[in-house]
């Protein structure tokens, strides 16, 4: 605090100051201490809790310095104010601490952790590891097996620890991906999948071209929600050209819209950029709808747009 606030404090309660302290020292060292900015998550078991509900001080040993809601920015005594969605907080404490605290459930810290000491991470080790994973891709090896061999040089020559490794592993995206791809397969392989694309396609015959577009990059969305991308291209080209030659439409323009609308993945969390969020953000799957489905029609509208006065 202010210099004369602090004097008045000492004076006021008949308290020595002290010079130099071990503990002084370890407050002031940016590897023990220093700021660190905390963003409230959707579905935070804080939210709607104040600093003093909390007990803040108490529980997490760091000390809230400032918090920001929306354009405002509270400094001093906030404790009675509710936390919620979106709220940044900026502390100050330990980093064991703050590293413990944004553990995604409570807060998300998005301040890198001073505490690192890259001498010992060994960045250049770990350029080389990664420069090796791609290396491997180049030479034809498999893409899992170079990464995952990148990975595993890291940990070899202790880039990162093996419990370090576990811990980056977000394990809900590696069950969620391990359901759906066998998902994904079996409609491939059962003939479901074609068997629904070849009834709305029979459906589809005598219509005006636009609704042709129209189902057709609705049923590659759909597809590519459930099973990837690559396989609803494979599927629905080949049919996509078969309704073009039959309804005197461009068969080039439905391959290619088939082709753009298995992007068109906003609506559920079932490709793997979208999985990869969800526990860094703590979101859910109405998260996803309520964001992606204004999403996917804009995309679904320009797409469809595009290619039929296009072609």
């Amino acid at each position: 605090g202010e210099k004369s606030q602090f004097e008045s404090f000492v004076k006021a309660y008949g308290l020595e100051p002290v010079a130099s302290s071990p503990f002084l020292s370890e407050l002031r060292s940016a590897r023990q201490m220093g700021f660190a900015e905390l963003i409230v998550p959707p579905q935070s078991t804080l939210s709607g809790k104040s600093i003093r509900e909390i007990a803040f001080r108490k529980n997490f040993a760091v000390e809230p310095v400032m918090l920001i809601t929306g354009q405002h920015e509270e400094r001093g005594d906030f404790s009675d104010i509710p936390l919620s969605s979106g709220n940044i907080l900026i502390v100050y404490g330990p980093w064991p601490r703050i590293v413990e605290l944004g553990d995604r459930k409570k807060f998300i810290r998005i301040t890198p952790d001073d505490s690192i000491d890259l001498e010992k991470r060994r960045p250049m080790t770990s350029v080389l590891c990664f420069l090796g994973a791609i290396g491997l891709v180049i030479a034809g090896m498999p893409l899992a097996l170079s990464l995952i061999s990148g990975a595993l040089g890291m940990v070899i020559f202790k880039v990162i620890s093996i419990d370090e490794a576990y811990r980056a592993v977000d394990w809900r995206t590696v069950f969620l991906l391990a359901g759906l791809i066998p998902l994904g397969i079996a409609m491939n392989n059962t003939g479901a999948a074609a068997w629904i694309a070849g009834g709305l396609v029979n459906l589809l015959q005598g219509s005006h071209p636009i609704w042709i577009f129209v189902i057709i990059a609705a049923l590659t969305t759909v597809f590519s929600l459930f099973m990837s991308n690559v396989a609803a291209t494979v599927l629905l080209v080949p049919l996509a050209l078969i309704v073009g030659n039959t309804a005197a439409v461009n068969p080039r323009a439905l391959a290619i819209l088939v082709a753009v609308c298995a992007a068109n993945s906003f609506l559920l969390p079932t490709h793997q950029v979208n999985a990869l969020l969800i526990s860094p953000g703590g979101y859910h799957n109405h998260d996803y709808l309520r964001a992606g489905s204004m999403m996917t029609v804009i995309f679904l509208i320009i797409a469809v747009t595009m290619i039929y006065f296009f072609y």
